[in-house]
């Protein structure tokens, strides 16, 4: 399995694109998250929409939500040999969060006597319930309200043969989240958003280390985080946990 690092960003982020990935699964790529620089960090990670077999959307915030309408625009409104072709955009999300998400949609897609149907095919998963993409296993559990108080918000955990890796999401309060029930021995890579100043909706890495054992440490890859990171590289060693970088692929 290969992560394509889009971007590492947070909301407000100048230089590191926001944080949304691409996961090579075998024959097929799955987007994780969409936020607004998806039109710049996609095309210069040397993919294109009509690549995107999965989107799975966390939540409803702009950096991981707020390209997926001209995604699914540019996927719809495609032409072969003069003919419009168009491509459905299939988007995995949890089941609560499927009203908002379409609500948010319907403002752009409904017109012209067209429905959000028309343009998405939608899965929906409960807690913990499974999506099986070839030989990989993929499961969303519910992070809501610890990202941001009275938000909707959720991660996601993918396993295949004996290997799992766990993805946050956006999380402030890691013990509400129970990040920890997610981890088991088969976990190769905790992938957790990061600040390294105080921040109202994303753990420090302070609350980070405080929050999973020392032998999880190196586990971690720290990701969503300041554009000045250079700043501080002294505390990730120290730390013995990953960074991970804009466009720097990952490989399990």
């Amino acid at each position: 399995m290969k992560i394509y690092p889009l971007g590492v960003g947070g909301a407000f982020t100048k230089s590191n694109y926001h944080n949304n990935y691409i996961i090579h699964l075998d024959e097929k790529y799955m987007l994780i998250d969409a936020g607004t620089t998806l039109r710049y960090s996609l095309f210069e990670a040397g993919f294109n929409y009509s690549d995107i077999h999965f989107v799975f959307i966390s939540h409803l915030h702009f950096d991981h939500v707020g390209g997926l309408e001209e995604l699914v625009l540019q996927r719809y409104w495609q032409f072969e040999e003069g003919k419009h072709a168009p491509k459905k955009t299939t988007v995995i999300v949890h089941k609560k969060l499927l009203p908002s998400l379409r609500a948010l949609l319907r403002n752009g897609l409904e017109n012209q006597g067209r429905t959000v149907d028309d343009f998405c095919n939608f899965i929906c998963l409960n807690d913990n319930e499974t999506y099986k993409i070839g030989d990989y296993a993929f499961s969303i559990f519910d992070t809501s309200n610890a990202h941001v108080e009275g938000m909707l918000s959720f991660g996601f955990k993918l396993a295949w043969k004996d290997l799992n890796i766990v993805f946050s999401g956006d999380v402030k309060r890691l013990q509400d989240a129970n990040l920890l029930g997610q981890v088991d021995q088969n976990t190769a890579a905790i992938f957790q958003d990061v600040s390294f100043t105080f921040n109202g909706a994303h753990a420090t890495l302070q609350e980070v280390l405080d929050y999973y054992p020392e032998n999880l440490r190196r586990k971690i890859y720290a990701m969503h985080y300041n554009d000045d990171i250079e700043k501080f590289i002294d505390m990730i060693e120290q730390a013995q946990t990953k960074l991970v970088r804009k466009q720097e692929m990952i490989e399990f």
